[in-house]
């Protein structure tokens, strides 16, 4: 009797109690891992938008600080007439928003096109970078030279074949900002300027959340 009791014990199982404990802790745990698994997911797409940002607003201010190498100086006015230019043809204005740049104006064989043979003056074309709603734009004005080999732009909803639209730089910009420096490190006006320091923030929105990035750099004009 003794033997089979025992043997019958053996064999019964789990019991009820048991089950229930062993399926709450394996409940839980599957929580703690689904959680687990959401965090990280989140926080790897948030990562993965930050630094698309950041590329994005890296690669913007690239062609910014290549156009601020390749000039000369920045103009207070834009010095050829714009039609587009707010407040009027020479309406725009280098500012803490908006950088109008002297750039030298080439023919289509990359030669520099002069003002002044004699004095060796080159002519200049004006690049620049403004910011609408929440998109950064570069707007081309070329000189009244014939032989000039930029294209003059103009804004995209008004674009044609004969005046293309400006060049978008980067978009979802939440923050623009142009600051100018001398030799000495010192703020000044814009057509004082040795270099020029852009910055720029960009965001765009993930699930509930606004993710944002930004960049500053600096870069020296060339001389004439």
């Amino acid at each position: 009797m003794t033997m089979t009791g025992r043997s019958e014990h053996a064999e019964a199982g789990f019991t009820l109690i048991e089950l229930l404990v062993v399926m709450i802790v394996m409940s839980i745990l599957s929580l703690a891992l689904a959680n687990f698994i959401t965090d990280w997911l989140q926080a790897s797409s948030t990562a993965q938008t930050r630094t698309n940002l950041l590329i994005n607003a890296e690669y913007g201010l690239d062609a910014v600080t290549t156009d601020i190498r390749l000039s000369g100086n920045a103009d207070q006015n834009n010095r050829w007439a714009d039609p587009n230019a707010p407040g009027g043809q020479f309406g725009w204005q280098s500012n803490s928003q908006t950088l109008v740049l002297a750039e030298i104006a080439t023919d289509k064989n990359n030669n520099v096109i002069f003002s002044d043979d004699d004095e060796y003056i080159p002519q200049k074309d004006n690049q620049i970078y403004y910011l609408s709603g929440s998109t950064l734009y570069r707007r081309t004005i070329t000189s009244d030279s014939s032989n000039d080999a930029a294209v003059t732009t103009c804004p995209p909803a008004i674009a044609t074949s004969s005046c293309p639209a400006d060049k978008t730089v980067a978009t979802g910009v939440t923050s623009w900002s142009v600051s100018y420096y001398d030799a000495n490190e010192s703020l000044v006006a814009p057509t004082s300027a040795r270099s020029i320091q852009v910055s720029i923030t960009l965001s765009a929105p993930l699930d509930s959340q606004t993710i944002s990035a930004s960049y500053s750099t600096r870069m020296v004009f060339r001389n004439d």
